[in-house]
C-alpha cells in the first residue's frame, strides 16, 4: 500500500499543478457558527499543521519554516559571490529598454540578490521575477535572468509569466465579489433542481450526493471528489472544461461526503469558472478582468495560450527538461490554472485582499476571513512544467510574489519553497528599507 502511494504521489509531481489548504482557523469557525455560513460541517481529522500538496501548489497558513533553509541559501554564507563572480539585475530603462545592472555589495538588498541568486545559479533558473511590498508600496522589485535565453531577452518586472494555480486566488476573489454584491451565497446549491447550474448541466445521475455541493464546498476543495489517480483537467486536451463537467455528473462518483474532506480539486475550481460564467453573463476571463483585475489597475493579465507560437506580448519562454511545457490546453485551464500575470500585476492584486487598511480591500473583511485570505499568513504556491510561482502574505505588513520560468523536476515544489523560505528571513531582519532618492540609488 505504502509503495503504491509513492508511485500516486510521484505520478502527481510530473503532471499536475495543484494545492491543499489548512483547516480553517478559530476566526473562520466562529463567523461560520454564526450563521454566515451554516451548512459548511468542518472536517475533524484534519490536521490543524500546514498541508504540501505533493503535485505543484501549497496553500498553508503561518507555514513553517523549510529545514531547506539551513543549506546556506537564505543569504548567509554567500557574502563572496557578489564580489568574485557579480550579481546582476534588471531594470526597465526611461526608453523602455530592458538593461542590466550590478548589484552592489553591502547594500540593503544584499541579502536579498545573494539568497536569491544562489537558488538560481543551483536549480539552473533561467528567470525570477520578485516583489515585495509593505503596506500596499513595493519596497524591492528585482528581476533575474532572460525570459528567452536563446534570443538573449532579458526579464523583467513587466514580464508575464504562467501562474499555474496561483489562479485559483483569482477566481476564489471573483467568487466572493459576486457574494459580496448579492448574485449568490456561499451555501447555494452547484448542481441538480436547486443548483445554480440547473439549466447548463444534466442532474447527477450515479450519485446524488453531487447535488449537494456548495458553492463553498468548491473554494475550499471538499466537494468530495479526490485527488488520488489521473486529474480530469489535465488530460484529452480536445474535450472542453463543460464536456469533463458533464462526464463527471453523468459517470462520476464522490469519494467523500461534501464538506466532510478536504481534497484537492483543479476540476472543483474550473467548476467555479462556470458559476461566475452563469451568474453574470460573462466570460470568466472577461468577469475576471472588469470586476476584479482593472480595479487593482492590472490591465495585462490574460489567459496563456498553449504553444510558443501563442505566446502574449512580453511573456517569457517556459523552460524544462523532461516534460514539455507547451503541452497544455491553457484556456481550459482558465479558473484553476490559467493566467498570465507580472510580479507587479500579483502584487497589485494582492493589495485589495490582503486586509491591510493602508489600501481597501475589494471584498468585506468577513468574506476574507470565511476562506485562507484570512490567515494572518499564507502562502500559495502555482506549478507546471516550466512554472514556478509563489504569493504570500508574510504578515500585517509584508506581502511577496515569486515567478520564474521553470520548475526542479524532482520535487515541483522546492524552488518555491526555498525562495519563500529565504525570503521571509530576509523580510522579517530587515530594519530599515532604502527610501526615496535612497531606494532609487540602490534599484538602479
Amino acid at each position: 500500500m505504502h509503495r503504491r502511494l509513492c508511485v500516486v504521489l510521484l505520478l502527481f509531481c510530473i503532471i499536475a499543478c495543484q494545492a491543499g489548504i489548512k483547516r480553517p482557523t478559530n476566526s473562520q469557525i466562529k463567523l461560520l457558527k454564526a450563521g454566515f455560513f451554516t451548512s459548511y460541517i468542518f472536517p475533524e481529522s484534519t490536521s490543524t499543521k500546514p498541508v504540501a500538496a505533493t503535485t505543484g501548489g501549497v496553500v498553508s497558513l503561518s507555514p513553517a519554516t523549510s529545514q531547506l533553509s539551513s543549506s546556506g541559501i537564505s543569504g548567509g554564507g554567500t557574502e563572496s559571490t557578489v564580489t568574485e563572480r557579480g550579481i546582476y539585475y534588471n531594470v526597465v530603462a526611461a526608453d523602455g529598454t530592458v538593461v542590466q545592472q550590478q548589484a552592489i555589495p553591502g547594500s540593503a538588498y544584499s541579502g536579498f540578490d545573494e539568497a536569491l541568486d544562489h537558488i538560481m545559479q543551483r536549480y539552473n533558473v533561467p528567470a525570477m521575477a520578485v516583489s515585495i511590498t509593505r503596506n500596499g508600496e513595493p519596497v524591492f522589485v528585482r528581476s533575474y535572468g532572460h525570459a528567452d535565453k536563446e534570443k538573449e531577452e532579458l526579464v523583467s518586472d513587466q514580464s508575464l509569466f504562467r501562474i499555474a494555480s496561483l489562479s485559483k486566488p483569482i477566481t476564489s476573489a471573483g467568487i466572493l465579489k459576486l457574494v459580496h454584491d448579492g448574485k449568490l451565497t456561499l451555501a447555494d446549491k452547484v448542481f441538480g433542481p436547486e443548483g445554480i447550474l440547473a439549466d447548463d448541466f444534466p442532474e447527477p445521475a450515479t450519485d446524488p450526493n453531487i447535488a449537494q455541493i456548495t458553492v463553498y464546498h468548491l473554494l475550499t476543495h471538499t466537494a468530495g471528489w479526490s485527488s488520488d489517480g489521473a486529474d480530469p483537467m489535465l488530460v484529452k486536451d480536445s474535450v472542453t472544461a463543460r464536456e469533463i463537467i458533464t462526464d463527471q455528473l453523468l459517470n462520476g462518483v464522490l469519494e467523500h461526503q461534501p464538506g466532510s474532506t478536504m481534497a484537492y480539486s483543479n476540476l472543483g475550481y474550473s467548476i467555479l469558472g462556470r458559476i461566475i460564467e452563469k451568474v453574470t453573463g460573462k466570460t470568466y476571463e472577461g468577469f475576471i478582468q472588469e470586476e476584479i483585475l482593472h480595479p487593482a489597475k492590472v490591465f495585462g493579465m490574460r489567459i496563456a495560450g498553449d504553444s510558443v507560437e501563442e505566446q502574449a506580448s512580453k511573456e517569457v519562454k517556459y523552460y524544462q527538461q523532461q516534460y514539455d511545457p507547451y503541452s497544455y490546453n491553457m484556456a481550459r485551464m482558465d479558473a484553476h490554472g490559467g493566467w498570465l500575470a507580472s510580479t507587479g500585476d500579483l502584487m497589485r492584486f494582492m493589495a485589495l485582499i490582503d486586509r491591510n487598511p493602508a489600501i481597501p480591500d475589494l471584498i468585506e473583511d468577513n468574506l476574507l476571513q470565511a476562506t485562507y485570505f484570512g490567515g494572518d499568513t499564507w502562502t500559495h504556491y502555482g506549478s507546471l512544467p516550466g512554472t514556478t510561482a509563489v504569493l504570500s502574505r508574510v504578515n500585517d505588513e509584508y506581502s511577496f510574489v515569486v515567478l520564474a520560468n521553470t520548475r526542479y523536476n524532482r520535487s515541483p515544489n522546492r524552488i518555491a519553497d526555498e525562495v519563500s523560505d529565504a525570503l521571509r528571513q530576509n523580510i522579517l531582519s530587515m530594519e530599515n528599507w532604502p527610501s526615496g532618492a535612497e531606494q532609487l540609488a540602490a534599484n538602479d
